[in-house]
This record gives C-alpha cells, structure tokens and sequence, in this order.
C-alpha cells in the first residue's frame, strides 16, 4: 500500500503540471475561436451585402440580355425584306440598263435640240443661210 501511495503522491504533480500546460495551450484557442466567431458574423453580414448588389447586377444584365434579343430578332424580321445577293446584283444590273437607256434618251433629246434651234434660226432669219 505505501507503494500506491508513493506512486499517487509523485503522480498527483504531474498531473496538476499537465492541467496547467493543458489551459495555458487551450486558452489562446479560446480567444482565436472567439475571434474566428466574430470574423464570420461580420463577413456574413458583408457577403449578404456583395450577394445583393450581384443579385441586383444580374439582374440588370438579364434585362439588357432580353432587350438585345428583341433587338435582334426585330432587324432579322427587317432583314428578310431586304434583297439577297442575287437580288442586289439582278438591282445593279437593272439600274446599269437605265443608265444606258438614258444615255440613249439623252443623245436623242440632243438632236431634236439641234433641231428646235436650227429651226428657231430659220424662222427668225428667215434664210436658208442660217441652217
């Protein structure tokens, strides 16, 4: 028995030595636990913050996102009214012909001018020496 007693009277410092190392170790855990606490309630309040204002950003571009679309889809239905490529050219073709027509036209409404005046000549002269 005065063995048991030996080893419990060596064993009770040790033991009371532990205890103290084992709350000087934990009690900085306690403070960073604390701070860690402290830190996620405010970071939550600021990521609730940044959360709306992204929710209010998406929101903003999903409109203009819809209002692009309708664009879109007005000048394709605008598109289709316009000539193709083988109706633009078929355009260019056509128009090229009336410039030649015009030509022609113009060429002729000169000789009838050179005409009108010669005749105008004739009549206020009154000789064949006018033409």
């Amino acid at each position: 028995m005065e063995d048991l007693v030996t080893w419990i009277s060596l064993a009770s410092p040790l033991l009371s030595l532990a205890t103290v190392v084992y709350v000087w170790l934990t009690a900085g855990s306690k403070k960073a636990q604390a701070d860690i606490d402290a830190f996620k309630k405010s970071a939550g309040d600021d990521f609730q913050g940044i959360r709306a204002s992204v929710d209010a950003k998406c929101g903003e571009i999903e409109r203009k996102v819809e209002d692009h679309g309708m664009r879109i889809q007005s000048i394709e239905g605008e598109m289709k009214h316009l000539p193709d490529v083988k109706a633009f050219t078929e355009l260019r073709l056509a128009v090229s012909e009336i410039k030649g027509e015009a030509g022609k036209q113009a060429e002729v409404v000169n000789g009838i001018a050179r005409t009108v005046h010669r005749m105008e000549n004739f009549l206020l002269t009154g000789s064949k020496s006018a033409a």
